[in-house]
């Protein structure tokens, strides 16, 4: 497929199969990572890919503890619902954390993150931006503690996630929105 026909027909996925992803695969997402572009050729990221059941489940459970702790109504029926998986099942997440002081790191973990996702896309893979590992959550301690556990030093903030795996349900292909101008 043309990159532009990766662009136009990669959707998100919220139903993943189980079956686990072969490494091979995951290293050619990762690398489409690296070399996205970067404030600066910075280069701040670190990609933690995590495809181990249980260390997966702890996240989401250190995930929920979060959302139980906020007072956020919505976020404590998450918490409570022993159904909720904040990666959607994907059998891989790709988390994606920054030095707290790098110049840009929202901007460069976005840009690895699409770049991830678009090459997912093209190997037969489904994705989706998870973020629930990030902004107060990642301060949160059974968050950080988990992520210290996976490696992710405290200097480094997570900016996003990628759920990574076959698709098992199709996402609906819907109009697209926005404004486009152009100024001659």
């Amino acid at each position: 497929m043309t990159a532009k026909e990766c662009m136009l027909t990669r959707r998100s996925t919220r139903a993943f199969k189980p079956d686990s992803v072969d490494k091979a695969l995951l290293e050619q997402i990762a690398e489409a990572g690296l070399y996205a572009p970067s404030a600066m050729n910075e280069q701040p990221w670190t990609f933690t890919v995590v495809s181990n059941k249980e260390k997966l489940a702890a996240i989401n459970e250190a995930v929920k503890k979060y959302f139980a702790s906020t007072g956020d109504e919505h976020l404590s029926s998450r918490a409570a619902d022993k159904n909720y998986c904040c990666y959607y099942g994907a059998p891989v997440l790709i988390i994606v954390s920054c030095d707290k002081e790098s110049r840009y790191p929202v901007e460069d973990a976005s840009c690895a993150l699409q770049n991830m996702f678009l090459c997912a896309h093209e190997l037969g893979l489904g994705s989706c931006w998870i973020n629930q590992l990030g902004g107060k959550a990642c301060d949160y301690p059974a968050v950080r503690e988990l992520l210290n556990s996976l490696g992710i030093p405290s200097s480094d903030k997570v900016y996003g996630c990628a759920a990574i795996g076959y698709i098992k349900t199709e996402t609906e292909t819907k109009p697209r929105r926005g404004t486009v101008k152009y100024v001659d």
